[in-house]
């Protein structure tokens, strides 16, 4: 088998490159194509709500940081000068902003040509996709390829979040005061889903994330008793905003301690995370691994309809 070279840690990305291998058709965005990245990105604004959260604090289009630094790449609408067809972002992780699809194979390539590392592609499939068998083709060798990932929203026509027959699970905001509660089970979270310990790559920084998450109000939880030994006792349930903008929360991070699994209080303990969570912004969505059917019938049960499919590549 013929071994492909390794990839740099280091190598700089110029417009020329990019250009070269898309035919043309992608190049990276300067500052004056702000406006156009936000009038693509506010589209769909479920699906961008990366992006939209990264304009809105005030990112602009062009690159910042340096040759390694993060940038936006994008394809332009020939029948229409000034506006952009199709992005993607480019940091550690590459987020693609929902477009059109016929230019995910030119995304793709200009994104491999950077020669960069990245901890993830994440975002619509039908982009995500075609960007890891172009990096994997580039000596990128993924830990995990999710290809089947509903992206769901709660629908106006949803089941209702009060039942009053429902058991009470007392979901609440988390405080400051609750961080020692929260970051074990927010690790715990972590290692259920990706299979190590956030801890492992630095835990000030990851209980850093987790302290400014409860400190911004994006940390939905409901207090457990804690009991000797268990570490995350102190949280029963909890769920996160882990991406807000001005339309849209995308919730991530939801844990239920595996103590009270079984129990019938999933689904109360989710309307009542997604009762808090819509205050913030008026639509509500997150996405979820297809073979999670437990996690499928719970949030079809609080409401969620599939608006779409995302998928996630994983180094």
């Amino acid at each position: 088998m013929r071994r492909l070279p390794p990839v740099p840690r280091r190598s700089p990305s110029t417009d020329r490159d990019v250009r070269a291998v898309s035919d043309g058709r992608v190049r990276p965005l300067t500052d004056a194509d702000t406006a156009a990245l936000a009038a693509l990105a506010a589209r769909d604004p479920v699906s961008n709500v990366y992006v939209e959260s990264l304009l809105e604090a005030g990112r602009l289009a062009g690159p910042r940081g340096g040759a390694d630094g993060t940038l936006f790449l994008g394809a332009e609408d020939p029948a229409r000068p000034g506006e952009l067809r199709s992005a993607v972002w480019v940091g550690s992780t590459v987020v693609p902003v929902a477009g059109d699809d016929d230019d995910a194979p030119a995304l793709a390539a200009a994104v491999a040509a950077l020669r960069r590392r990245f901890a993830s592609v994440y975002g619509p499939a039908s982009v995500v996709l075609p960007i890891g068998a172009a990096l994997r083709a580039a000596g990128h060798r993924p830990r995990a390829v999710r290809e089947d990932q509903p992206l769901l929203v709660r629908g106006e026509r949803g089941a209702p979040l009060r039942d009053e027959a429902a058991p009470r699970v007392g979901v609440v905001p988390a405080t400051p005061e609750d961080l020692d509660a929260v970051v074990p089970a927010s690790a715990a979270m972590f290692e259920e889903e990706l299979g190590f310990s956030p801890f492992l790559t630095g835990a000030a920084q990851y209980r850093d994330r987790v302290r400014r998450l409860v400190a911004d109000g994006r940390v939905m939880h409901a207090p457990g008793r804690p009991v000797d030994g268990d570490p995350t006792s102190g949280v029963l349930f909890k769920a996160d905003i882990g991406l807000l903008s001005s339309r849209c929360a995308q919730i991530q991070g939801v844990w239920l301690h595996p103590g009270h699994r079984g129990r019938g209080l999933a689904v109360p303990a989710m309307a009542e995370a997604v009762r808090l969570i819509a205050r913030r912004a008026p639509r509500v969505s997150l996405y979820v691994n297809a073979f999670n059917t437990p996690a499928l019938r719970t949030y079809a049960r609080v409401g969620f309809e599939q608006r779409g499919t995302f998928a996630t590549v994983l180094y």
